[in-house]
């Protein structure tokens, strides 16, 4: 199973995620940071995370996704 790495900036900070995932495949990697963004996104106002951005790398540094909190889409339905 592929390792996913979700590396988290803002205008200030830098957080790599050193771990990773083990995710099945590039779109669960993407539904994953969706997930984390819309989290980030709706965090109460004394911690707005809505400027955080999650870039997700594949196990060779292929940058998959880039996701910017206040950007992230609404849940899809399953």
């Amino acid at each position: 199973m592929p390792r996913y790495r979700f590396h988290f900036t803002d205008s200030k900070n830098v957080v790599p995620d050193d771990r990773g995932t083990d995710l099945r495949n590039d779109e669960a990697a993407v539904d994953a940071a969706y997930h984390i963004a819309r989290d980030l996104r709706d965090a109460p106002p004394d911690e707005d995370c809505s400027d955080w951005t999650i870039d997700v790398t594949d196990e060779k540094g292929r940058l998959v996704t880039s996701i910017r909190a206040a950007h992230a889409e609404p849940s899809r339905s399953t």
